[in-house]
């Protein structure tokens, strides 16, 4: 399906009134046929839209259309026997749903610290398709998560200002200030305490932190929304970040880190979530962890006990549209799975 310079030039010219392909990379792949007197082209804007040009009487036209041909709901249901990724595949999901699942209940549930045999999940998603039947997008509409008795439920929701989030059935957010842990997938190899034997140092003294244990090169993520304050080598923290948060007596500091995520660097914001380096070992280390701090108007305080406040809940103004949307997955969640209790 080839097509010459001029013929190039008159697709750009009919496009440009509804969508600008000057603008479209190199790679980027478009679609059609092409016959002696006309032609169709169709070029995916994004995961909602397809721009399609079609020519007759060597004239081009273009307009923008829905890309979703049709969609599907599937329900996944599975117990905690091994691990969260081997059990979900077994339940038929695929790594990136699991991972969409993990940052849902991030905020509640660490995922290795917590983890128990006998937990269950449930999962509603929704897979949409284009006209050709290729995958534009899939996305978790509804989950529950039952960790050690306590039923966690989340419901996807577009607010009046397009804004996506996930919120309790009762409209809370699952957003909380912070997230429970910096490291995802890793184990607390050392604990907040007063009196601890330095494992290189070799003397006793305070340990004003958590350590996370995890491979060389694990992604380190900020756990709430701040501004770096500082970013370099402090003695034996090796490489580390210091974060104050928008709460301003508030800061979190990371330490022995293996490098530094792109853009970190004194006076940065971040983001709650944004990568801002790597696990490592440098400074008085004996392997790769994460040494992580919370501070409270300077002093460190025991990260897993800190009070984490949930964000802004869906306004009032909106419930009855929400608790219409709660209604509709709870549905299609029980039409999967008949033995589901939904509160």
């Amino acid at each position: 399906m080839g097509y010459s310079r001029s013929e190039a030039y008159d697709i750009l010219q009919a496009a440009k009134p509804v969508y600008s392909l000057a603008k479209v990379r190199s790679g980027r792949h478009f679609s059609g046929r092409k016959g002696e007197t006309s032609a169709e082209l169709y070029y995916p804007v994004d995961y909602d839209r397809v721009l399609y040009l079609t020519k007759s009487h060597n004239v081009w036209k273009a307009e923008i259309r829905p890309r979703t041909a049709f969609s599907q709901t599937q329900v996944f249901e599975g117990e905690i026997t091994d691990n969260l990724f081997t059990d979900a595949a077994r339940a038929g999901m695929d790594d990136r749903t699991t991972m969409t699942l993990v940052d849902i209940f991030a905020w509640d549930i660490d995922f290795v610290r917590d983890l128990r045999n006998g937990d269950r999940f449930r999962v509603l998603t929704e897979e949409r398709f284009d006209a050709e039947g290729r995958l534009i997008s899939s996305v978790i509409r509804a989950a529950e998560f039952i960790n050690q008795g306590e039923t966690y439920r989340a419901i996807r929701y577009t607010l009046a200002d397009g804004s996506v989030g996930y919120y309790t059935p009762d409209g809370t957010s699952m957003r909380k200030t912070y997230l429970k842990a910096p490291v995802k997938f890793s184990r607390i190899s050392s604990r907040f305490q007063l009196r601890r034997k330095h494992p290189v140092l070799g003397f006793t003294r305070a340990h004003r932190g958590v350590d996370y244990a995890a491979a060389t090169g694990t992604p380190i993520h900020a756990v709430g929304d701040g501004r770096v304050v500082f970013s370099g080598w402090k003695g034996g923290y090796g490489r580390f970040v210091l974060i104050r948060h928008v709460n301003s007596t508030h800061s979190t500091a990371y330490g022995h880190m293996r490098s530094y995520a792109k853009g970190i660097r004194n006076g940065a914001r971040v983001r709650q979530g944004d990568v801002i380096g790597y696990v490592g070992m440098s400074g008085l280390a004996t392997g790769p962890h994460l040494h992580f701090e919370f501070r409270v108007n300077g002093r460190a305080i025991n990260p897993l006990n800190i009070k984490r406040d949930s964000a802004t809940p869906v306004p009032a103004t909106q419930m009855a549209r929400f608790r219409a949307e709660v209604e509709q997955q709870k549905q299609a969640m029980i039409a999967g799975v008949n033995k589901l209790t939904w509160g």
